[in-house]
């Protein structure tokens, strides 16, 4: 048997998908996340594996209520203009297929000036906060789970266009 951490390192669970995940994510969490249900997070990597760029802008569901995949393209945005936000029901796992961003993301206990939440669209916005931000390129991806807060669409640098993969993963119970 052997630990979260060793488990992990393997990446038996990313099953052959040759990107690196950001080390901001909750490996912890992952490790619940994927043993609760290593049949959804098996097409959340085989659906990675697809020829993303070919994609075009829009949703596409894999499972039924339980994964969703939805491509956009947008540029990137001032600090102040980019929103911390969280959710409850599903997990993003945020992959930019082109371009490059830089991600925030904090604990949400940390947060403060919480919005109202949105249950339909599982989204609260948070205003101002304080947290570190990431390196987003086609060569590494983000997991967001419940207990994150995230600030997607930050500029690196000059603002630029980007086409991005966000996977909506329901949380397992």
């Amino acid at each position: 048997m052997c630990t979260i951490q060793e488990w992990f390192d393997s990446k038996v669970w990313a099953d052959g998908l040759g990107l690196s995940l950001d080390p901001s994510v909750d490996v912890d969490e992952f490790y619940k996340q994927y043993h609760a249900s290593p049949e959804r997070w098996k097409a959340v990597f085989a659906f990675m594996k697809k020829d993303l760029s070919s994609l075009e802008v829009g949703k596409y569901p894999i499972i039924e209520g339980e994964l969703t995949a939805i491509v956009s393209e947008y540029n990137t945005k001032e600090p102040e203009d980019a929103r911390w936000e969280a959710h409850r029901r599903f997990i993003d796992l945020q992959y930019l297929i082109s371009g490059e961003e830089q991600m925030g993301v904090m604990p949400l206990a940390d947060a403060k000036n919480a919005g109202a939440y949105n249950a339909e669209k599982d989204l609260i916005f948070y205003g101002d906060n304080d947290g570190p931000l990431y390196r987003a390129t086609s060569a590494n991806y983000f997991l967001f789970f419940p207990g994150d807060l995230h600030r997607p669409g930050v500029k690196s640098g000059e603002a630029a266009p980007v086409k991005k993969l966000v996977l909506k993963i329901a949380v397992a119970e």
